[in-house]
């Protein structure tokens, strides 16, 4: 009989190597995470995290922090009169156009609309 696992946030928190990676993600997102960093704090290799990421939470550690990340920047964009380039620095962006291109992606429109839109 094939092994049943659970998936999501909850399997994911009840699983010490996942909720270990993802507990040092949301208190640090800025850090420059790298694969091996997380798997070293999780007590996991590369690839067994990379992979328990993927079958419990459906995405990778490195796409997570960034999902979080622009997560993260949407709320300040809604909440905040922060500049969009303050929020994209603290997003980890090097430059505003790079964020305005990944937020664009994740969110459909551009962070000035969001930003817009959240605030009419």
């Amino acid at each position: 009989m094939a092994e049943s696992r659970s998936v999501g946030w909850l399997a994911a928190l009840g699983d010490p190597a996942l909720s270990r990676c993802l507990s040092l993600i949301h208190d640090d997102p800025r850090r420059d995470w790298s694969l091996e960093q997380l798997a070293a704090a999780s007590g996991l290799s590369r690839s067994a995290l990379a992979d328990r990421f993927q079958t419990v939470l459906s995405t990778s550690p490195i796409r997570y922090i960034r999902d979080w990340r622009l997560y993260l920047a949407s709320v300040a964009l809604a909440t905040t009169g922060q500049p969009i380039a303050a929020i994209a620095y603290e997003a980890g962006y090097a430059t505003e156009a790079a964020f305005n291109r990944a937020f664009s992606r994740a969110f459909s429109t551009p962070p000035a609309a969001w930003r817009a839109m959240a605030r009419a």
